[in-house]
């Protein structure tokens, strides 16, 4: 996926991190708003690029059966705001924000 792909859907999700997913939805990676911030700092052209060449290959998962309080401990743990929640075979099922967790009065 070109960059500015990925640029467009991080906007329009308004969560700072997208998934990058194989053919079947299987979980390849993530890229966070951050890591475009570096790779822009870095490159001269970061447009040029492709998803798989900026993603982060084995992001945080959660099952989706998974207790918010066990979402909270992980984000804290690794220092994270967003998990990705994956289905046994790694597809993705969504994504799960700190500001999700704090609206379900989870935090």
């Amino acid at each position: 996926t070109p960059m500015k792909e990925v640029i467009m859907e991080m906007t329009g999700k308004k969560l700072g991190v997208t998934t990058v997913q194989g053919a079947r939805g299987v979980l390849a990676g993530i890229i966070t708003d951050g890591d475009l911030r570096r790779v822009f700092q870095k490159e001269r052209d970061p447009l040029r690029l492709k998803a798989g060449d900026v993603m982060i290959q084995n992001p945080k998962v959660i099952s989706p059966d998974s207790l918010g309080a066990k979402a909270v401990q992980m984000m804290e743990q690794y220092s994270i705001t967003s998990l990705v929640v994956v289905e046994k075979n790694r597809r993705v099922a969504g994504v799960v924000h700190l500001h999700d967790l704090l609206k379900m009065g989870v935090v």
